[in-house]
């Protein structure tokens, strides 16, 4: 109770003495920039609540009807195996065309939906993306960032490092309307598969229109026209050798959720005129993004009831946005979101973070025309690097019939094969991991960003053991199934243990216990106790990469526990 009761204002009460001079703080800690920061703890910008979620309903989400996805493995049959998907995503002969690439995603979707889908459609059952239980600040491989920008441009974020020296692939995740670093509930799926579950390093970031990026920055805006702007130049830092941070960084990847979309689709064209001889981002990925930032502002302000319960959230999100935005002092109910939005267009100058070293598409120019600025498709030609989109049919928020539908049917034209909508049955607004199978779409995220790694590389660690007492002896004869189930480790244990349930051909089973050194796994433990944080992100990461096989030729049966890490 009483750490719920300060869990926004005085989080850092609870994380400063725990980790703030860690091993694992102190492998962190090198990395700070005067462009890429890290305050410290209790520094007025980390300890500002602007814009969060209202305490009781925190206290609701965070301890009534919280749950901890564990992203568990089940069977599925050998043609919808995701291992097997993933793999075919990574064929060398497909990553040169994303049309392929996503033409057997939405395959996989389609062929294999009685596997994947999890029947949880209602809206009910998709608030439970709100109710992931998740310590942001409790773990010690996250670190709140702050990253300075041209037009004194301040953007919170939190960075996830694995606690090594490898390069690895690193993933931006721009995140969608009003949410900011600090307070991110409906993207903490996304952190968990990208950066707990997959061998990348993270670097989340919270949107324009949040309230914290209001409360910290002189001036407002929002939309992929700043946005894209800011991924330019903080892929720009993430390639600059002089930059502490670029020394982890093999390739750099934007994900971007709904209006954190938007700017993601802007970087994805600015990219070719702002890179030299390799590409400043390798790919792109977009989930229900908007792609009409106008109509969808106006679906949002002008459909009755919709519309009011957005105005009254969009209110109480910015409520910081009213000491700076003299038209806010009084507006007529439920309009504060549309007055907001017209000021924004109406005293916009140009671009908060925009320099003259960031290349624009020949034709377009920075101005003060917000609606202009923000409409770039008829700048979109040739994009190079593959922008992936997945889109839900569902989306009262995003609508899809005025946002990817019009790429898809080719209703906003684009002169480009390098994008490519994947359209969803099931799923509100990109609620994927409670609609879809949780293993099976962190497998599809993880291997499309690998395929586009090209200079990175993973090996294979392994643990044989010989299955040769007399219980065994004949028991795998004629085949057998493994299942597993992973414990949670102890606080100061150097292993995880796992409970293996054998079956064979003839239904019957035996179980025993096998223990997985820490060491081993693709992060690096430096403190000397496991947090509760780290506890969780350990039996996720086991469940969505440890692989078990049986070998039986040699007249042996040999069990063969796998797993991948970074080279």
């Amino acid at each position: 109770m009483l750490r719920s009761c300060f869990s926004l204002l005085g989080v850092a009460i609870f994380a400063l003495p725990v980790f703030a001079n860690s091993p694992q703080r102190a492998f962190m800690e090198q990395f700070n920039s005067s462009r890429i920061e890290f305050p410290s703890e209790t520094a007025p910008i980390l300890t500002d609540a602007s814009g969060q979620y209202p305490e009781p309903l925190n206290f609701v989400f965070n301890n009534i009807v919280s749950w901890i996805p564990r992203g568990e493995p089940k069977l599925f049959s050998a043609m919808c195996n995701p291992d097997v998907w993933g793999q075919r995503l990574k064929d060398p002969r497909l990553k040169n065309s994303l049309q392929l690439q996503g033409a057997l995603i939405q395959k996989y979707f389609q062929d294999c939906r009685a596997e994947l889908e999890t029947g949880d459609n209602s809206y009910f059952a998709n608030m439970s993306m709100l109710t992931m239980k998740y310590d942001p600040f409790g773990h010690p491989f996250l670190r709140r960032v702050v990253l300075n920008l041209p037009g004194n441009v301040k953007l919170k974020g939190l960075l996830g490092l694995k606690g090594d020296f490898k390069r690895r692939p690193l993933v931006v995740i721009r995140l969608g309307i009003f949410a900011n670093s600090e307070d991110f509930k409906a993207e903490r799926a996304w952190m968990m598969m990208l950066f707990e579950q997959s061998p990348f390093n993270v670097l989340l970031l919270e949107n324009m229109s949040s309230g914290q990026f209001v409360a910290n920055n002189n001036q407002f805006s929002f939309g992929g026209y700043d946005e894209g702007i800011q991924n330019i130049l903080l892929a720009k830092l993430l390639n600059d050798n002089n930059e502490p941070l670029s020394q982890l960084v093999d390739s750099v990847h934007f994900f971007g959720i709904s209006l954190g979309g938007h700017g993601v689709l802007f970087a994805s064209l600015l990219n070719k005129f702002n890179s030299s001889s390799r590409p400043l981002i390798q790919s792109f990925t977009a989930l229900c993004p908007v792609v009409d930032l106008n109509a969808t502002m106006l679906s949002l302000t002008n459909s009755g009831v919709k519309s009011a319960f957005v105005d009254l959230w969009g209110r109480q999100r910015l409520s910081a946005l009213g000491t700076k935005m003299p038209a806010l002092v009084s507006y007529e109910s439920f309009s504060f979101l549309s007055t907001a939005i017209t000021e924004v267009a109406r005293t916009y100058k140009g671009g908060l973070s925009y320099i003259s070293s960031v290349k624009l598409p020949p034709g377009m120019k920075d101005g003060p025309d917000f609606w202009e600025l923000n409409n770039f498709w008829k700048f979109y030609k040739n994009v190079e690097q593959p922008v992936l989109i997945y889109a839900t049919e569902q989306d009262p928020a995003v609508p899809f019939n005025i946002n990817s539908q019009r790429l898809q049917n080719k209703d906003i034209k684009v002169d480009s094969k390098n994008i490519r909508v994947v359209d969803l049955p099931q799923g509100i607004h990109c609620s994927l991991p409670i609609t879809y199978d949780w293993v099976a779409l962190t497998t599809l995220l993880q291997s499309q960003i690998l395929s586009h790694s090209p200079n990175f590389k993973m090996v294979e660690k392994s643990l044989s053991i010989e299955l040769t007492d007399d219980e065994w002896k004949g028991f795998f004869d004629k085949g057998s199934s493994v299942k597993f189930t992973v414990e949670e480790p102890g606080k100061k244990s150097g292993f995880a243990t796992v409970e293996l349930e054998l079956e064979n051909a003839a239904g019957k089973e035996k179980t025993m216990n096998l223990s997985l050194p820490l060491s081993q796994f693709d992060f690096r433990f430096l403190n000397k106790e496991l947090s509760a944080s780290e506890q969780e992100m350990i039996v996720r990461w086991l469940n969505q990469n440890l692989r078990f096989t049986l070998d039986t030729t040699t007249g042996k049966a040999i069990l063969k526990a796998s797993w991948p890490v970074a080279q």
